[in-house]
C-alpha cells in the first residue's frame, strides 16, 4: 500500500502520484510540527528554569532582605510570585532564539535519522520540509505579538518592581524634563501601580510658563490619562502654594489649570509615571499603539524619540527575521556534499551568530545616530534575505 518512489528519469508526478505525494507530506507536516513544538517547549522550560536558578541564587539577598523574617515558606512564595511574571518578558527575549534552535534540532534529527532521503526519492524538493516549520514559527510569532501587545503592558508595573517587593512598594524617582512644556518633574517616591508620586515638585520655566522662577510642590501627584475630551496630565494634591499667587503667563494659564479644590492643581503633560522610573527601558513594556503615541508626543527629547523609533522598527522586523532564520537554517544543516552533521551544525551556528552580531551592530549605529533608525532596523533583514538566497544553492537535493 506504500507509494512507489519514482526514479530520477521518471516524468513529473501527475494524477494519483500527486495525491500520494500530498498525502505523504500532510502526514509528514504534522510530524514535523509536533517535533518542533516538542523541542520548543522543552527548550523554553530548560532555559527559563536555568534563568530562574541563576537569577535566584545571584539575587537571593534581595529576597531575604525584604522577607522580614517571615520564614522560608513565604520567601519561596515571593520568589515564585516574582518569577511567574518574569516568564512573559523572558519569552519575549528568548522566543526568537528558540525558534532558530528548534528548527536546527528538527533539521538535524531529519538528517541524522536519514529521513530526508525518502522525501527526496518521492520527488519532493527539500525546501518543502521548511513549510511546516515556517507555519510553526509563524504561530510562535503570533504568540510573541500577543505577549508583547497584551500581556506585557498589562503587567508592566509588576515587571518593574524590584525583587521581593510588592507592587505597591515605593520606588525611586528619576527626574524627567518635559520638552513640550519645559517643566521639570521630580519627587521622592513613585508608586507605579497608581501612577502616583509622593512629595512631587514641578519646576515651571521662565518666561514660557511663569514670569518668575517657580516650583510647585505637592503632597502627591497622580497621573491622569486623558481622552478625546480632556488632555493627560498630573493632578497635584496638597499644593503648598495657592495657584492664584503664581505669576503665570498666557501660555502658563493654558497648561497649569485650577480645579474645584483650592489645594489642587492640574498640569497638562504627556510624561507619565513610567517615564519617571527607568525611562530608558520602559518602552519595552509598552504596546505598539502606546509606542506610536509617545513617538508623536512633543514631550520627549530627541534621544528618547530615537530610541522609541528604533524599537518600533525592530518590532516590525523581528517576525520576518524569525522566518528568514528558518530558511537559512535548512540549507546549512541539510547541506549537499557534506557527510558531517556536526560540521553542518557548527557552520549554521557560526552563520546565525554572525547575523546576530551584525544586527546588534546595526542597531548600535542607529542608536548613536551614525545611520538612520529605519535603516538600522531593516538592514539586518535585507542582509538576511540576501543570505537566504545565497545559501539556497547549498541544500541537499
Amino acid at each position: 500500500d506504500f507509494p512507489t518512489w519514482p526514479h530520477v528519469d521518471d516524468p513529473p508526478a501527475t494524477g494519483s502520484k500527486r495525491r500520494e505525494q500530498q498525502k505523504l507530506m500532510n502526514t509528514f507536516d504534522r510530524y514535523l510540527i509536533r517535533r518542533f513544538a516538542h523541542v520548543y517547549f522543552v527548550a523554553f522550560l530548560t532555559t527559563f528554569g536555568l534563568f530562574v536558578v541563576i537569577d535566584a541564587f545571584t539575587n537571593i539577598d534581595g529576597f531575604q532582605e525584604r522577607n522580614a523574617g517571615e520564614g522560608y515558606l513565604m520567601l519561596f512564595a515571593r520568589m515564585g510570585h516574582y518569577y511567574s511574571y518574569q516568564a512573559s518578558p523572558f519569552f519575549d527575549m528568548a522566543g526568537p532564539i528558540l525558534i532558530v534552535i528548534s528548527a536546527m534540532v528538527v533539521f538535524a534529527m531529519l538528517q541524522k535519522n536519514s529521513e530526508v532521503h525518502p522525501i527526496l526519492s518521492a520527488g519532493i524538493p527539500t525546501y518543502r520540509l521548511a513549510v511546516p516549520l515556517l507555519i510553526a514559527a509563524f504561530f510562535v510569532d503570533i504568540l510573541l505579538v500577543i505577549n508583547q501587545e497584551a500581556v506585557i503592558p498589562a503587567i508592566a508595573d509588576r515587571l518593574q518592581t524590584p525583587r521581593g517587593m510588592d507592587q505597591s512598594t515605593a520606588q525611586r524617582v528619576k527626574p524627567v524634563y518635559d520638552y513640550a512644556t519645559g517643566i521639570a518633574i521630580y519627587g521622592e517616591e513613585l508608586y507605579l501601580e497608581h501612577q502616583t508620586v509622593r512629595h512631587a515638585s514641578f519646576a515651571l520655566p521662565v518666561p514660557e510658563i511663569v514670569q518668575d522662577l517657580t516650583t510647585l510642590r505637592a503632597r502627591e501627584a497622580v497621573y491622569v490619562r486623558g481622552g478625546s475630551d480632556r488632555p493627560s496630565g498630573w493632578l497635584l494634591k496638597g499644593v503648598t502654594r495657592p495657584l492664584h499667587t503664581v505669576p503665570l503667563t498666557d501660555l502658563g494659564r493654558r497648561i497649569v489649570l485650577a480645579t474645584d479644590k483650592p489645594d489642587e492643581v492640574f498640569i497638562i503633560s504627556d510624561v507619565d509615571g513610567h517615564q519617571l522610573h527607568r525611562s530608558n527601558m520602559s518602552y519595552r513594556f509598552l504596546s505598539t499603539a502606546e509606542l506610536l503615541r509617545r513617538i508623536q508626543s512633543p514631550s520627549l527629547g530627541l534621544t528618547s524619540l530615537r530610541g522609541l523609533a528604533l524599537h518600533f522598527h525592530e518590532r516590525l522586523t523581528k517576525p520576518l527575521m524569525n522566518l528568514l532564520a528558518v530558511l537559512i537554517t535548512l540549507p546549512l544543516v541539510i547541506r549537499k556534499g557534506s557527510s558531517s552533521l556536526v560540521a553542518n551544525l557548527a557552520g549554521c551556528t557560526l552563520v546565525l551568530g554572525g547575523i546576530f552580531v551584525f544586527a546588534q551592530a546595526s542597531l548600535y549605529l542607529g542608536r548613536v545616530s551614525l545611520i538612520s533608525v529605519d535603516l538600522a532596523a531593516w538592514l539586518p533583514l535585507i542582509f538576511s534575505g540576501g543570505l537566504c538566497t545565497w545559501t539556497s544553492g547549498l541544500v541537499q537535493t
